[in-house]
This record gives C-alpha cells, sequence and structure tokens, in this order.
C-alpha cells in the first residue's frame, strides 16, 4: 500500500472502531420474570419451538397463583391462537392448572385451530387430568392428523389401562398417518407412545 492508501486505511479502521464502540452492546433476551406472567406469556406465545422456550415455562409455573392463573385464563380467551396455544401449554404445566382444566377440555375439543386443540391435549396430558379422557376421544376421528395424535397421546398419558382398551385403536392402527398409527399401535400393546 502507499502512504496515502495506508493512512485512508487506517482511517476507515478508526471509523469503524468508533462505531463499534458506541453502539449498543448486544444484550440477548431478557431473563423471564416470576413478577411479570403477562409478559412472560406473550414472549412464550412468540418463541418458536425449542429450548428458549423452557425459562419461560419455569417463570409461569413459579410464578404466584394471584398473578399467573388470572393471566393464563385471559390468554385461554385471547383470540390470537399463539396466546391460547401458550396458556393452554403454561396451564398444563402449574400445579394448580387443574382449576383451568374445564376450560382447556372447551379447547381442545372445540377450537377451530389445530394447534390450539394440540396445545389443551397436551396440558391435560400434563395434568393427568381424568376428566378430559372422555371429551378427548371425540378428536380420536378428527380430519387433522396431528389433533388425533396429541388425543392418542394425551389419552394414553391420562390413563395408559383405559386407553389401551379404547374400540378406535383397531381403527388407528391403520390410520393414513404413520405417526398415528404408530402412536395407536403403542397404545394397544401398552407402551407409551412418545
Amino acid at each position: 500500500m502507499t502512504k496515502p492508501n495506508l493512512a485512508a486505511h487506517a482511517r476507515r479502521i478508526a471509523l469503524l472502531l468508533l462505531i463499534a464502540a458506541c453502539s449498543p452492546t448486544p444484550t440477548g433476551p431478557a431473563p423471564a420474570d416470576i413478577n411479570d406472567p403477562a409478559a412472560t406469556l406473550a414472549r412464550l406465545a412468540s418463541e418458536p419451538e425449542g429450548p428458549g422456550r423452557k425459562p419461560l415455562f419455569i417463570a409461569l409455573r413459579r410464578a404466584p397463583a394471584e398473578r399467573a392463573l388470572p393471566v393464563l385464563e385471559s390468554g385461554l380467551a385471547s383470540p390470537d391462537p399463539a396466546l391460547r396455544s401458550a396458556a393452554a401449554l403454561a396451564t398444563g404445566r402449574r400445579s394448580d392448572g387443574a382449576t383451568l382444566a374445564p376450560t382447556l377440555i372447551v379447547l381442545a375439543t372445540g377450537d377451530a385451530d389445530s394447534s390450539v386443540r394440540v396445545a389443551a391435549s397436551r396440558g391435560l396430558a400434563n395434568l393427568r387430568h381424568a376428566a378430559a379422557f372422555v371429551p378427548l376421544q371425540h378428536n380420536l376421528s378428527h380430519e387433522t392428523a396431528i389433533v388425533r395424535l396429541a388425543a392418542l397421546r394425551a389419552l394414553a398419558r391420562i390413563d395408559a389401562t383405559q386407553a389401551a382398551a379404547l374400540p378406535e385403536l383397531a381403527r388407528l392402527q391403520l390410520d393414513p398417518d404413520n405417526r398415528v398409527a404408530a402412536a395407536a399401535t403403542k397404545i394397544a400393546r401398552g407402551i407409551a407412545p412418545h
């Protein structure tokens, strides 16, 4: 490099270093806050599936009932399917989530959005809510395979013995969706589906 080019190059490097020094430092996502369940639920609804959701679920599980349950109840009634799904999953992870189980049953069996039905079924499975067993059986005939699969898994988790005796299992073992057929076969054999 010639002297004028070297000087110009040094000025560019100095300018880049100055810009980098003045730029805000990326901090990453804010930690989940057990004292702000509404913000945590909103973050959970926008967070893609994966390990990033775990601290959010933990915060919602540990949040005091007087703060968390009203937020979860509101989330279950939201017009946003992502928020309903997140609230259903979070409700299923709380020890006091059974208080909202009737709403989860309604969502699992009647919501127009399949992802909400799946999340509510998973929430009921985590709670092992026995009163959900009969209503969830209606989803075994749902047109969407993922809803049928979620219902099968939930029923097996709620009561494995009763699930293994379901007459629908013979039909579901021949389901066109391989995941549903495999889960039905496992349940009929007394093996917990994953």
